[in-house]
């Protein structure tokens, strides 16, 4: 019994590739598509929440990612400034990459060549300030070479994947020659990433253990007020924040009175999902030192407004459309 099912899994599987690989090769990806999902900022804000209510033996990182076009001739028409940061802050930058996106006939898919600075430091945040690409060249990049990724449309998603074995480096460290594999998924609203590596001897490097992706989901932007009163203080004087800009999957802003000093409060705007499968948007209060917020708001995942008062603390947002 167990080897006709065995048998029968295989029949399968071999059947669903072949109708994927056949809808691959005979429908060339629509480059203008792909590129105008593409771009946008994406977090996995959600899925870290999750795993932490569930317990989840693995807890993935928390990563955010900023795919923005730019201008950059000597590397084609397509290309892309690229920021990944963890832990909510844009500071905790862990990769900085320009990404070059063309059409490759053979592979009946679209390439992405990646390409690394030399400085990172002196490009950050190229995207805001084109200016510091001005005076660019090839000799303060680096590419590797096999590390490309290579994207498929299956009906309105696409899917990007590396060749076996094609991108790998020596480690400085053990000396052993090390494998990275890349497993992509992206649509309208999410991108999901797999980064895993693997040394000559088939041990683990780096990557999610349990093979499960980072699971990001398109950010949207608010923006709003909070107003305050500081502690102790009477009469109506409050402090006053506005033009606050924050996105609806994890946006945090430590708040501020009027003479721009930090307070020991926090405001954060995001999508979870309660009772296993309820997503809403919840607008919460935080306070150093106190790991669960002190107040909060929740409405429709889809609202374009939310706000709350408190009496001493008033707060509300606006979707940035």
């Amino acid at each position: 019994m167990k080897k006709i099912c065995t048998f029968i899994f295989t029949i399968l599987s071999c059947f669903i590739l072949q109708n994927i690989n056949a809808q691959s090769a005979k429908d060339i990806p629509d480059m203008k598509t792909m590129l105008s999902i593409f771009e946008g900022e994406f977090d996995n804000f959600q899925q870290v929440h999750n795993e932490k209510e569930n317990k989840a033996t693995e807890i993935h990182e928390h990563i955010h990612s900023i795919f923005a076009p730019i201008k950059l001739p000597m590397l084609g028409e397509n290309i892309f400034y690229v920021k990944q940061y963890m832990d909510g802050d844009p500071n905790k930058i862990y990769r900085q990459r320009l990404y070059s996106f063309k059409q490759n006939p053979a592979e009946k898919a679209i390439q992405l060549d990646i390409y690394s600075f030399k400085t990172d430091s002196l490009y950050y945040d190229a995207n805001k300030k084109p200016e510091k690409l001005n005076g660019l060249s090839m000799d303060k990049l680096t590419i590797s070479q096999g590390c490309e990724v290579y994207w498929k449309q299956i009906d309105e998603k696409f899917v990007g994947y590396m060749k076996p074995k094609a991108c790998n480096f020596i480690s400085k460290r053990s000396g052993k020659r090390i494998f990275i594999t890349d497993s992509l998924m992206l649509n309208k609203e999410e991108i999901w990433i797999r980064d895993e590596a693997y040394d000559e001897d088939g041990k683990y490097v780096f990557g999610n253990k349990a093979g499960i992706h980072h699971k990001l989901k398109r950010v949207n932007f608010f923006k709003g007020y909070v107003t305050f009163k500081k502690e102790g203080e009477t009469g109506e004087v409050f402090q006053i924040m506005k033009g606050v800009v924050l996105h609806n999957q994890g946006g945090k802003v430590r708040m501020l009175d009027n003479e721009g000093k930090p307070s020991k409060y926090s405001v954060e705007l995001s999508n979870v999902i309660y009772g296993k499968s309820l997503v809403v948007m919840k607008l919460a209060i935080y306070e150093d030192g106190k790991e669960k917020s002190i107040a909060y708001t929740w409405a429709n995942s889809d609202s374009k407004r939310i706000g709350m008062n408190m009496r001493w603390l008033e707060t509300g947002f606006t979707k940035i459309e």
